[in-house]
């Protein structure tokens, strides 16, 4: 460690659980690993995300993060399946737990493809049953187009101690609520929206290959995740395209965005 490094984490340190850590926090991670642009987001269970700290130093990469992202966009994005999933802390590239097409979607280029960012590195802690706490640091063309390996080693050399720190936040802090509610899944709820808003009926796999086609999965990909055959994903896939009367990617994702910033808004997801 270096002196700014000592003197960031101290002031870290002495503002767990007050309300300026996450500007503290900002600071010891930029003392460890220079970056563009940070987000904090906290994630419980499927209700809409809560973005607790942002911060930029460079283009408005977030500008579109209330209009877009927590209205809707989000639903499709790897980070929030990853805590959906429940997937193990630590500190994780975006592509690393990205589906196999994720660049070739057109989320990716709809969303990451405005705002600029070329690279993010995020630190992820899961709490419970049912909440997430990430960090993002991401990279835009203005710094540069990614994160090197040895910045992105520096930062894991620091990985117990930001972990330790947003824990010790987090776990007095009562600020993350606990939800008893029964929720519905992202399939029921796009079934129940589709069959009232458009009444097209569709057949629970066929809302599950509309979904994994969004989030960037390939056929491959998506046989992975179903336990079926690529073929079996390609019927699916010619079924869902034929009720809903689309011919591509683009049209599915222009049809299913009005319904997730509907389902964002009420009770269902």
């Amino acid at each position: 460690m270096v002196l700014d490094e000592f003197e960031s984490l101290a002031k870290t340190i002495e503002a767990v659980g007050k309300t300026d850590f996450y500007e503290k926090m900002e600071a010891y991670l930029r003392a460890c690993m220079d970056f563009d642009n940070i987000v904090v987001i906290i994630f419980d269970g499927t209700q809409v995300p809560s973005v607790r700290f942002k911060r930029i130093y460079g283009p408005n990469v977030f500008k579109y993060i209330e209009s877009d992202y927590l209205t809707g966009a989000y639903v499709l994005d790897p980070i929030y399946h990853f805590h959906l999933e429940r997937g193990q802390s630590g500190i994780y590239r975006l592509l690393d737990v990205a589906p196999d097409q994720f660049k070739r979607s057109r989320y990716y280029e709809w969303y990451y493809g405005r705002i600029g960012i070329t690279d993010e590195i995020s630190v992820v802690l899961t709490i419970g049953k049912n909440m997430t706490a990430t960090i993002s640091m991401g990279k835009d063309g203005s710094s540069g187009d990614m994160f090197s390996s040895r910045a992105d080693a520096n930062l894991r050399r620091h990985q117990s101690i930001v972990m330790s720190l947003l824990r010790a936040h987090l776990a007095p802090s009562g600020e993350l609520p606990v939800h008893n509610r029964v929720e519905l899944s992202l399939t029921e709820s796009l079934i129940s929206a589709m069959r009232t808003r458009f009444n097209v009926s569709l057949s629970n796999r066929q809302a599950e290959v509309a979904l994994l086609i969004l989030r960037g999965h390939s056929s491959p990909s998506i046989g992975l995740n179903l336990d079926i055959s690529p073929q079996t994903v390609k019927v699916f896939r010619k079924q869902l395209y034929r009720k809903c009367n689309l011919s591509s990617q683009a049209e599915l994702f222009a049809l299913m965005m009005p319904i997730f910033e509907q389902l964002t808004t009420s009770d269902n997801i």
